[in-house]
């Protein structure tokens, strides 16, 4: 797992020359960062002191930066953190503002829809949890560089799953 990471991590920190394109091809934006807020429900969580078993709801942001390597494929750095504290009662596992770091990919399907798939680790103080992430992407590009983006995932986190609604932001340079 550490070795993926590491891999992700070097194409991105060298993705100019790995990437590079010729010089009388037209220069395009291959850059992109998006910052996200949402909602994510966890099925077997609940609030710490609360004894329902519906499930629980908690915000989240998201900051990822893209990096296109061709025309539909690109590369994924997310970050997210979840900005609550929860219980997995099946697990008794706490858990309490876990940071995510994810190394994926996008496909394009269509004009404006992508796929996406990641591998990353959940940081947080009880327990650190590897992650395995799916989801669905609508971006609709507006005038200049920038974009809305609104999009779901589904995250299996080793011990439990979860799912997200996103709103964001993006620039692409």
């Amino acid at each position: 797992m550490i070795s993926c990471f590491r891999f992700f991590l070097v194409v991105f920190l060298f993705g100019n020359t790995l990437f590079a394109q010729q010089e009388d091809e037209d220069i395009k934006s291959k850059n992109s960062f998006l910052l996200n807020f949402g909602y994510t429900h966890i099925p077997g969580g609940t609030e710490l002191e609360s004894e329902s078993k519906d499930g629980f709801f908690v915000p989240a942001i998201g900051f990822d930066y893209g990096r296109e390597i061709s025309e539909r494929w690109e590369l994924l750095l997310m970050l997210d953190v979840e900005l609550g504290k929860y219980l997995i009662r099946s697990k008794e596992l706490n858990r309490e503002n876990a940071f995510m770091v994810l190394g994926g990919a996008s496909y394009e399907l269509l004009k404006s829809i992508r796929v996406l798939g990641g591998l990353g680790v959940e940081f947080e103080k009880n327990e650190n949890l590897f992650v395995t992430r799916l989801g669905g992407e609508f971006i609709h590009e507006l005038n200049g560089p920038w974009g809305l983006m609104a999009g779901t995932y589904w995250d299996y986190k080793q011990e439990y799953s979860t799912y997200s609604l996103v709103v964001g932001l993006g620039y692409r340079f």
